[in-house]
């Protein structure tokens, strides 16, 4: 993967290691998060930063794509003090070319008070480099009053991605001719993605039938009940298993992908599917709600078998797009309007490419790329998805 720019850091206290890639500048600056967790590799976070920039291309954001990565563990003590000290060794970067974001393992809430207490006004500092004193007050004003905004108690940057991986399935549904109320999911994960999913697919009368967390995967074949399950989830997304009605089938984590559903909704962790799994699979879809959930060479063996796989950059993009809205789409702090405008996106071009897809007897990530370069021809950043 050849990455614009790539920083190898390591902590002094910890001997943590820790990447930041900037996968492709635009005009500037490219945004993404940054992940948290043991095992990170300077290889992931370069392959997550790509997908940051194919998901922003597709959204039409003239950002480029990155991710930081720090190889240590987000749930021991002194995390938050490894996260200051990597964001105050890229305190240039976030000054001028990267916005950063919350990831696998880290909150928004950490990264707007470090950038703080580094002297920023935002984690999104460089976006707002260029601009004159007068708009940068504005946009600055839209963004913590967007970053503020709730819906029905939650955040909105914790339902926006989720909020687009339920339309894309909805598109994809509709693709093979399948009515929400007749259609059956399993998802992987529960944390804001997974949950936030299955809050507006289970909105749409489609029947969630399985999920899985850390501790294992539930399945009812009548359907679980999604708002029992938000209540029963911590911040983290594990399930309360003592608030869980008895006729609810318990098994291990690996058993969401086995059961035959119509939808696979991987939204968890990189390359949950993979070689070794793939034959096991019974859906007739599958929408990428994590980063790079599906190997390559497993897409290109459930694509043989007739499974369908809306990718990453386009299913989960709207939580990629969420800044964009604001700094480029002149959206201000109104969760309805944000809603709107990424849903309208996701939507539209997840019936695109797979309209064109079934037109062409391609893959939906082959035609996904054909949609960027139709749309985006003047930013050659196609390749090697």
């Amino acid at each position: 993967m050849n990455s614009f720019l790539v920083t190898e850091w390591t902590d002094t206290v910890t001997g943590a290691k820790g990447y930041l890639a900037l996968d492709r500048v635009f005009d500037g600056v490219a945004g993404g998060g940054i992940r948290m967790k043991e095992g990170v590799s300077k290889e992931e976070v370069q392959r997550l930063a790509h997908t940051m920039t194919l998901k922003l291309m597709g959204l039409g954001m003239p950002i480029g794509g990155a991710k930081a990565g720090i190889d240590y563990p987000s749930n021991k003590a002194d995390s938050k003090d490894v996260l200051y000290r990597f964001l105050e060794a890229h305190k240039p970067f976030l000054e001028q070319v990267w916005g950063a974001s919350e990831d696998l393992g880290t909150t928004k809430e950490d990264i707007v008070r470090i950038v703080t207490q580094l002297g920023l006004e935002s984690p999104v500092d460089a976006f707002l480099y260029r601009m004159d004193s007068s708009t940068k007050e504005v946009i600055l004003n839209n963004l913590k009053e967007s970053l503020s905004l709730n819906v029905d108690g939650v955040t909105i940057t914790d339902l926006v991605t989720g909020l687009g991986v339920a339309n894309s399935t909805l598109e994809a549904l509709k693709s093979i001719s399948l009515n929400p109320e007749e259609a059956t999911v399993s998802i992987q994960g529960f944390g804001s993605v997974g949950a936030s999913t299955a809050k507006y697919l289970n909105n749409a009368k489609v029947k969630i039938v399985s999920v899985s967390d850390v501790s294992g995967t539930l399945y009812n074949p009548e359907g679980l009940d999604v708002e029992l399950l938000l209540k029963a989830k911590d911040e983290k997304g594990n399930i309360n298993r003592s608030l869980i009605p008895e006729n609810y089938i318990q098994s291990n984590r690996s058993d969401w992908l086995t059961y035959e559903v119509d939808v696979l909704i991987p939204a968890a962790i990189a390359d949950a599917i993979n070689d070794e799994n793939e034959s096991q699979i019974q859906a007739k879809l599958i929408v990428e709600g994590a980063n790079i959930p599906v190997t390559i060479e497993a897409e290109k063996q459930l694509f043989d078998r007739g499974i369908l796989v809306v990718p990453d950059f386009i299913a989960n993009s709207a939580g990629a797009g969420f800044f964009g809205t604001i700094l480029y789409k002149g959206i201000g702090p109104d969760a309805y309007k944000i809603f709107d405008y990424l849903s309208n996106q996701v939507s539209s071009t997840t019936e695109w490419i797979l309209r064109k897809a079934k037109e062409e007897n391609i893959s939906p990530r082959e035609a996904a790329v054909l949609f960027l370069d139709t749309n985006q021809v003047k930013i050659n950043v196609a390749e090697n998805v």
